[in-house]
Parts: structure tokens; C-alpha cells; sequence
């Protein structure tokens, strides 16, 4: 069943199940649309796909049986499917999450998920994952990032088009990522690497990419610091 679920800002999001037939789509819809025409009316809305693959052929039929005759306008359609991403990104669709109207546009994206290789994560602001970035998944904000599970995958802080945010941070509660990029920084790591697997913190600090462990404690960071190979982007 497809889920409305208000968010800040006037904003709806329609939450899809990543389990239901693709074949149950303009059914499932034509409900949401039938109980909840007065929420959707003029309203902007969130499709939200989580993980599931979108096809060429969902797109258009979205807009045309449940988009206009529901009268609201999309403001994003996310799915942590890179490949689902530039499909849509081809088409000229928005795939982050909207900043509402009246906020800043740096709110925090939590997951209470892993990602999987092959899913992409993107956001204007903070992004915290409660789970594992498995290699192959990718994680990009234009503020900090933070992992509370295992970071094997690929995260670049701080990566805003407009600037270059070397003071954002990544957070990670196992770091076993072999590169890292803040801003326009990357910071190649190494296995041998005595924060190997540890609870770190990596940071831009005097041009170049530092590693503590984290939490940092005062007096004891010397010896646990230790700065990544910077690579050229």
C-alpha cells in the first residue's frame, strides 16, 4: 500500500513500497489519489521509490495517470538506484531531497538503511546512515557525513557545485573506505592503516586530509592522527 506521509514545508511524500508489482502501480495510485485528493491538490510532492529500479516506461505513465489528474506537482523523485538516477536525470528530473520553501536548504537526510552496490544517495545538506555504504554505493551531501554502521563504499562531503566546503566532515563508525573526498580534497587510505576498521573522524585540516578517532578526546589525538594521501581530483 502507498503511504502519504506530510513533511516540513507543505510537502508530501508518497512512499512506494520497494515490494509492490510494478503491475499494481496506476491501481495502488488511483487510491491514493481517490482518498487523498484534497492533500494532493496543488500540493508538492515526493515519490519515493527507496531502493527499487525505476523503469523508461514508469515515468510517464506516473504523470499522466496519477500526476496531473491529482493536480500536484512533483518535487523530487528519489531512488538509491544509480542507474534509476540517470535515467531520471536525463529526463530533466529533480532526484534530491527538496529543501522546503520556508527552510534552510541544509536540513539532515537520516536512512535507517544499508546501501547496497549500485545505490547512489544524494542531498543538499547533512546525511546520516544508520547502516552499513557497502563497496560500490555511493553517499554525497553538501554538508557532513555521517555512518553509523560500516563504510566500505564511496562518500564525498562537502561537494556542493557552487564552492568548496573543506569544512564539512565525514563521520564513520568502521572505516574501511579506501578513499574519501571532502570539497575538492580526496584522501587516499590504506588497509595498513592503524584506524583501519576503527571509529573515525576525517576532516580537511591545513590544505590536507586528517584521520582521528572519534569520539576525540582531548589530549589523546595526537598519536591516533593521521592524515590520508591527497590525490588530485
Amino acid at each position: 500500500m502507498i503511504k502519504l506521509k506530510g513533511m516540513p514545508g507543505s510537502i508530501v511524500r508518497c512512499i512506494i513500497p520497494e515490494d509492490m508489482p510494478a503491475a499494481d502501480f496506476k491501481s495502488e495510485f488511483d487510491k491514493v489519489r481517490k482518498h487523498g485528493g484534497p492533500i494532493l491538490n496543488g500540493a508538492r510532492i515526493v515519490l519515493d521509490f527507496g531502493a527499487r529500479a525505476i523503469s523508461e516506461a514508469t515515468v510517464p505513465a506516473l504523470i499522466e495517470e496519477f500526476v496531473w489528474p491529482s493536480g500536484a506537482s512533483v518535487a523530487a523523485w528519489i531512488t538509491y538506484d544509480a542507474v534509476s538516477q540517470k535515467l531520471l536525470k536525463r529526463a530533466g528530473l529533480y532526484t534530491s531531497e527538496p529543501a522546503p520553501a520556508e527552510e534552510s536548504p541544509c536540513g539532515t537526510l537520516v536512512l535507517h538503511q544499508s546501501l547496497r552496490s549500485g545505490q547512489r544517495v544524494e542531498h543538499r545538506g547533512d546525511v546520516i546512515i544508520t547502516g552499513h555504504v557497502n563497496d560500490g554505493a555511493e553517499v554525497l551531501a553538501s554538508g557532513n557525513i555521517t555512518i553509523l554502521g560500516r563504510l566500505n563504499g564511496l562518500v564525498h562531503a562537502g561537494c556542493e557545485g557552487k564552492g568548496d566546503n573543506t569544512d564539512a566532515i565525514v563521520v564513520a563508525r568502521c572505516m574501511e573506505a579506501l578513499q574519501v573526498r571532502i570539497g575538492s580534497k580526496i584522501g587516499s587510505l590504506g588497509r595498513d592503516a592503524e584506524w583501519w576498521g576503527r571509529r573515525v573522524i576525517v576532516s580537511v585540516r591545513d590544505g590536507g586530509v586528517l584521520i582521528e578517532y572519534w569520539p576525540l578526546v582531548k589530549g589523546e589525538n595526537s598519536a591516533a592522527a593521521g592524515a590520508a594521501k591527497e590525490e588530485t581530483a
